[in-house]
């Protein structure tokens, strides 16, 4: 675990250890390159904001390396900084989690990982398959589709003519994530459904009028 939080490291280690798991630390994105190099972990949760090289620097690291490109990537943080994210959201990881996340909770995912490890993605990469499927799912009737990843929630944004659509969204994104998840588990994401729902005439409506005050202020 890559945490300058070391209270963190304390909290899960005994919870970690009692579930099979042996936890190394770093507090720096120097001293995790050091720590990877000495043993290669089966699993690394790491927090983007790390002190003397970040965790886009130590992904980048891990990318060059055959030994440790393979090694699944768990995401954990809060960070709401676009720079810092945007860093790491270019190199692929397994997981994505946000804190605060009980130790239990994290025992569970990295099982999942390690069932799992070649499962990779970037969150640009994980957007863009969600906004497939929601395509795919809906005949293309929500419109202006965007998926974002906020603070470790899927949020889809869009317009729509019917309530049941916005549903067969919601499917789509759920079942996407199922699977790309263990058929295990149950998944827990926390997805926001911002679609506008409005008849298709008052859109009409709508752009008719865009159109005539446009047209007013150009006489």
């Amino acid at each position: 675990m890559a945490d300058p939080d070391e209270s963190l490291h304390s909290l899960y280690r005994e919870p970690l250890l009692q579930d099979g798991f042996e936890l190394a630390t770093a507090v720096s994105g120097l001293e995790c390159i050091a720590r990877l190099r000495e043993c290669v972990p089966d699993v690394l949760v790491l927090e983007p904001r790390l002190p003397w090289g970040g965790g886009d620097g130590v992904l980048a690291m891990m990318g060059e390396l055959p030994e440790l490109a393979s090694v699944p990537v768990m995401v954990l943080t809060s960070c709401r900084d676009s720079h810092v994210m945007e860093g790491v959201s270019r190199f692929p990881i397994s997981d994505y989690q946000v804190k605060p996340l009980a130790p239990d909770r994290l025992a569970v995912r990295l099982r999942s990982l390690l069932k799992h490890p070649r499962l990779r993605f970037t969150l640009a990469e994980q957007n863009g398959r969600l906004e497939c499927s929601i395509a795919r799912r809906t005949g293309g009737r929500v419109y202006d589709l965007r998926v974002e990843t906020i603070d470790g929630r899927i949020v889809v944004r869009g317009r729509s003519d019917s309530h049941h659509v916005k549903q067969l969204a919601l499917a789509a994104v759920l079942e996407a994530l199922e699977a790309s998840q263990s058929q295990s588990e149950t998944v827990e994401v926390d997805v926001e459904m911002d679609i506008e729902v409005a008849p298709a005439d008052n859109w009409q409506t709508r752009r008719c009028a865009l159109s005539e005050t446009r047209a007013e202020s150009l006489r």
